[in-house]
């Protein structure tokens, strides 16, 4: 039992790396932090040091599509999940969930953005629309992404699972037929 658990925590990561990856080409001209919430669904599943080593990796990776200082994001994903791993005991491990600490994530991610490049020596403009914008707007885009793009086909694959290929065609027959019966 322990063993499909497994394969299907791998299966679930992989499917969610992907879905990350092509989301980052697809939708690059989008401000979202790609990899926010595929870290969030490894932080119930990995231990702290494999974190940091996932976070610099995703971080790196979204460093090569990037036109920022190489290194700034891969900085802000490690110091993120640095700061965020403990606290995922006060969420449970749940898809719906993983927008709201996608959320949190992207805010202190938008946060620890500007003080990043202020180091690396580029000029900064903050700014109430800056506050706005990455602070307030950006943070809840990220949640709307994480909710569509990964709770629900996490939502989606569960259900899959459970109900399995052939009942679930079973019942949308059963479901037909019983509709055009009434008619």
């Amino acid at each position: 039992m322990a063993q499909k658990k497994e394969n299907f925590i791998k299966i679930k990561t992989i499917l969610l790396f992907f879905i990350s990856f092509f989301s980052m080409i697809f939708l690059s001209d989008f401000k979202f932090i790609f990899f926010a919430p595929i870290l969030i669904f490894l932080f119930y599943n990995v231990s702290f040091l494999s974190i940091l080593w996932i976070a610099a990796i995703f971080g790196f990776i979204q460093d090569l599509f990037s036109s920022s200082f190489f290194g700034i994001n891969a900085i802000s994903y490690l110091i993120s999940s640095m700061i965020l791993y403990r606290e995922k005991k006060y969420f449970n491990d749940k898809p719906i969930n993983l927008s709201i600490f996608t959320v949190i994530f992207s805010v202190i991610f938008s946060v620890l953005s500007p003080i990043l490049f202020f180091i690396f020596d580029k000029k900064i403009n903050l700014s109430i629309t800056w506050l706005i914008t990455d602070i307030v707007l950006y943070p809840l885009l990220d949640g709307i992404y994480a909710f569509l793009f990964f709770a629900m086909p996490i939502l989606f694959f569960e259900y899959f699972r459970k109900i399995g290929y052939k009942n679930l065609c079973n019942g949308l027959k059963i479901k037909i037929f019983r509709r055009s019966r009434k008619v």
